[in-house]
């Protein structure tokens, strides 16, 4: 369980900051799993909490930066349609995109880098992403350590099977 202190925030990081996070996603999964491991007393809240956040956060600024000064070498690199469906995700939501994009696989990977190639002010992209990356992880993991609470185990651990089954169906019919 301790490798999960490291593993954890890594994952985050690379699937936020990386384009990897576009073929590996699993960050939400990840983090109700963690939280549901906490509920049973497998794992502690503390150093959790704060190492999945920095991930998350470092992965953002990461991919930033990335998009800031590689984005033109690197667009070729994603699916056109990705590509395309992010750019109307940031004309539709503007700057609280980077509040929305954490809980949406695939764009919480491509919106760090859109910000970046856009030219985004910085200050602002730090602010944002940072309070994004506070409420994804510390909000989906707190949600299933609350539920992992109230709920027998086998209540908890079926509903995240089933909303994984559920994710992985909507994903493919689209």
């Amino acid at each position: 369980m301790k490798a999960l202190l490291f593993l954890a925030p890594l994952s985050l990081f690379l699937e936020t900051g990386l384009p990897i996070g576009l073929f590996v996603p699993g960050g939400d999964t990840l983090l109700l799993a963690l939280g549901a491991l906490a509920a049973e007393g497998r794992m502690g809240l503390f150093p959790l909490l704060p190492l999945l956040f920095l991930g998350s956060f470092l992965g953002h600024l990461l991919g930033y930066g990335v998009g800031r000064w590689g984005m033109n070498r690197l667009q070729h690199r994603f699916p056109p349609s990705l590509w395309q469906k992010g750019q109307r995700f940031l004309t539709r939501y503007g700057p609280l995109a980077l509040l929305v994009a954490p809980f949406i696989g695939g764009v919480r990977t491509l919106v760090p880098f859109l910000m970046g190639a856009l030219g985004f002010p910085w200050p602002l992209y730090v602010a944002l992403a940072g309070l994004g990356s506070l409420l994804w992880t510390q909000g989906l993991f707190l949600l299933a350590y609350f539920l992992g609470q109230h709920l027998p185990p086998w209540a908890l651990w079926g509903g995240l099977v089933l909303a994984v089954l559920l994710g992985v169906l909507l994903s493919r019919k689209r």
